[in-house]
């Protein structure tokens, strides 16, 4: 069982926090949903110098298992002397106006401290699971130890899915502001113990002494069946008051925890590297993208694709034609109209393909690359084609299957032959 309240935090949990971005905001809804993955803010922390301070602050207490209490009494006079403390005027970047506003508290220090303890705490323990699933590959959920509990929290107690369940993606906890809800990683053997035994309700009523008549703080046993299904989803509408944006959540989950803190981790890495790769000479670009592609980070895109990676780096010369800002061709959930046609092998064939393949332009923003294929006299070419996005100007997969001889003329009769033949 993940321990969220003592000691300090795993490695894992730390280089979640100490990956984020400072992001100043007014209003807590100004950095929204899966941004926190890798942006550290405080509502109306407006000064990047106070935002440090605090982020400081929690480092220390996160890497140091430190409580509450240490980091209040560590950051709390540091924000009083720069005058972040109390109810002051402070003026809406987004309206203009000058209102009163709650700056640092005992309370709003506590929400900071156990948020960033909590979802990195949770972020570090995704990584965790992600490397035992073989031999743990189930999740329970759990309720933890808040003397009141969310219905919807209630109702999904007791929840057992694979790992790799899309429920997982949304309710990996926590769920919301003040949830102290778990989740514990499971064997096969104990998930079909807890099939035929069933897990203690969350609702039995508490225990007394016997002799005392005292509440001893256990609950009754009481057993209830596992959940081997996904418990019903309610939707609700969230507007986010700030942008306008309207959000789709479950009615259980607070739309600012709406998300997997470890994944969304991952996801903000894919995307960080896949930008990096930009940055390099071609020749080294290739051999950090044939990397990616043979790792398991591929397979792990494949089954859940998530955040962009880095499928392919293209000719300077067809990048000019595309009048890209980029070499790096990118992998993006939604970009392939059939991505489940295709193997992790056919995937890991792309940085060959698109680096060494012959290279054809077409007038609509199309860039067909062709690259020979052995086995089939039918379908003897990869044809991969890249797009340029929209105002980003960064290049995207959106087609890859195998074509025949007649596609490849024909490509080279409508369009710019930018490279005729194959690199070796």
């Amino acid at each position: 069982m993940a321990n969220f309240d003592a000691g300090p935090v795993p490695r894992d949990a730390l280089s979640y926090f100490r990956d984020k971005d400072l992001r100043v905001g007014f209003d807590f809804q100004d950095v929204w949903g899966q941004e926190h993955a890798h942006s550290f803010t405080v509502a109306k922390a407006m000064k990047l110098d106070i935002l440090d301070d605090i982020r400081a602050g929690l480092d220390e207490a996160l890497a140091e298992g430190k409580t509450f209490r240490d980091f209040a009494r560590n950051v709390k006079p540091k924000l009083q002397e720069k005058g972040w403390w109390g109810i002051k005027e402070q003026v809406d970047p987004n309206t203009g106006q000058r209102r009163q506003v709650q700056l640092g508290s005992p309370r709003r220090l506590k929400t900071i401290y156990d948020s960033n303890l909590r979802s990195a705490r949770s972020a570090g323990q995704w990584q965790r699971i992600q490397r035992t699933k073989e031999s743990l590959p189930y999740l329970l959920y759990e309720l933890g130890p808040s003397e009141n509990h969310r219905e919807e929290h209630v109702a999904w107690a007791g929840t057992l899915l694979p790992v790799d369940h899309p429920w997982w993606r949304t309710r990996m906890t926590p769920n919301g502001y003040g949830c102290k809800c778990r989740v514990r990683q499971v064997s096969r053997m104990e998930a079909e113990r807890l099939e035929r035994e069933g897990v203690q309700d969350p609702q039995a009523e508490l225990e007394t002494d016997p002799e005392t008549g005292l509440p001893t703080g256990r609950r009754q046993r009481r057993t209830m069946p596992v959940r081997r299904e996904p418990p019903p989803t309610r939707m609700v509408s969230y507007t986010n008051k700030r942008t306008g944006e309207i959000t789709q959540v479950d009615q259980g989950l607070h739309p600012a925890w709406a998300g997997n803190p470890g994944q969304d981790r991952v996801r903000v890495l894919r995307d960080r590297m896949t930008g990096k790769v930009d940055t390099l000479d071609q020749r080294l670009a290739q051999v950090t993208t044939r990397d990616v592609m043979d790792s398991p980070i591929l397979t792990d895109w494949v089954r859940r694709p998530d955040g962009e990676l880095p499928a392919g780096v293209i000719d300077r010369r067809a990048q000019g034609a595309l009048d890209a800002d980029t070499q790096v061709v990118r992998l993006a959930p939604g970009r392939l109209p059939d991505p489940d046609s295709l193997a992790v092998e056919d995937y890991r064939r792309l940085p060959d393909v698109i680096n060494r393949g012959i290279l054809i332009a077409q007038d609509d923003d199309r860039l067909m690359v062709f690259r020979s294929r052995e086995g089939d006299t039918g379908n003897p070419w990869w044809l991969a084609t890249v797009r340029r996005g929209g105002e980003n100007r960064q290049l995207y997969l959106t087609d890859y299957r195998v074509a025949t001889d007649e596609e490849l003329e024909q490509a080279r009769s409508r369009g710019q032959v930018i490279r005729a033949s194959e690199q070796l």
